[in-house]
């Protein structure tokens, strides 16, 4: 397998050398790199699979009968009745983390902390390693620098991050992309500026594997970044220009549950007037979503979150098509855009 590491993000990929990759400054140009051939699809099916999405609040809280404590039994009880084969876990700290690898055992463990390292929070995703193999991993700032660690803008308090993987299903040798954000809680402009940068990445992957993107988006249904990730409107990038998503994407529990009313994802320890539905599941519009669940578990005196977590069973199609406003995969890394030329970008 192709290694490389550097300060803000771990890759694993099976193409070409690193500086087809990326524009990097000269100090990470002496990286480590390990050849594996590359291995082709078995069969050109879909993958069905279990996924879910689960901000899991700080450990470090003081929140009583709320606190971490008290509530990671119910985490554990949730995992064990799901047992997804790829979560996504938001707002984790490193020691939750390692609780959560004791209650999924067989399961591996991707991702860094916004303040870089094990510092900070994690958006950690984690598969079931005997189903799946790493093929490429990283982590990036939602920022206008987002190579740059515990960088941060557009409003962020705190910096922000996303953190992906490729992953190859061992059977079929099918890939697949799972990117697993946070977006900011305050800032508007910021969750519009994540949502442009987080379509920029998408479709500028490396290979034509269809994807699913998890997260608490801090955002509701009809919001500008949320319908602007299902490809329904236009984000206004400056005066003059417009962009919509080249790869729009669908929110698994509407596709099943189009007209449901009570589908609160954020409830704050029960504090019903601030019930929204922040979390997401999202899926390529080619994808087929056979069950989705906000799931409510709570004990008698505790919830397991200030968010209720989401599991979704999908089916993910072979390929993706994209929007002919960028280039085909070349089963190259396209290097990334400048992203400093996101200071350019007039979104309010």
């Amino acid at each position: 397998m192709k290694r490389f590491k550097f300060a803000t993000d771990v890759i694993h990929s099976t193409r070409l050398p690193i500086e087809r990759f990326f524009h990097f400054s000269p100090r990470f140009k002496d990286a480590e790199i390990i050849n594996d051939p590359v291995e082709e699809p078995l069969f050109d099916i879909g993958l069905n699979m279990n996924v879910m999405s689960f901000n899991i609040r700080r450990g470090t809280r003081r929140d009583g009968r709320n606190s971490w404590i008290h509530r990671r039994d119910l985490v554990r009880e949730i995992l064990d009745a799901y047992r997804p084969d790829v979560l996504g876990l938001q707002e984790a700290l490193d020691f939750q983390m390692a609780e959560v690898c004791t209650m999924l055992p067989g399961y591996e463990r991707v991702g860094i902390g916004n303040l870089g390292g094990s510092r900070g929070l994690h958006n950690a995703i984690f598969y079931d390693a005997g189903r799946f193999s790493l093929s490429e991993e990283g982590t990036f700032w939602l920022s206008d620098t987002p190579e740059d660690p515990r960088s941060r803008g557009w409003g962020n308090i705190i910096p922000r991050i996303c953190t992906w993987v490729r992953l190859i299903d061992n059977a079929t040798r099918q890939g697949f992309y799972f990117y697993n954000t946070h977006l900011d809680h305050l800032s508007l402009r910021s969750r519009k500026k994540s949502a442009f940068l987080l379509t920029q990445r998408i479709s500028t992957r490396c290979f034509p594997d269809p994807i699913i993107l998890t997260g608490d988006f801090n955002a509701g249904e009809m919001s500008v970044p949320i319908q602007y990730l299902k490809g329904k409107i236009p984000l206004k990038i400056n005066r003059k220009v417009k962009a919509l998503n080249p790869v729009p994407l669908m929110d698994s529990f509407r596709e099943r549950y189009p007209k449901m009313r009570n589908v609160a994802t954020y409830h704050g320890y029960d504090r019903y007037f601030f019930r929204l539905k922040l979390d997401y599941i999202f899926v390529p519009t080619s994808a087929r979503v056979m069950d989705a669940e906000i799931i409510h578990r709570h004990g008698e005196k505790c919830y397991p979150s200030d968010h209720f977590p989401l599991f979704a069973q999908v089916e993910l199609p072979a390929k993706m098509v994209q929007s002919d406003s960028l280039s085909g995969f070349q089963q190259t890394r396209p290097s990334y855009p400048s992203f400093t030329s996101l200071r350019e970008f007039r979104i309010f």
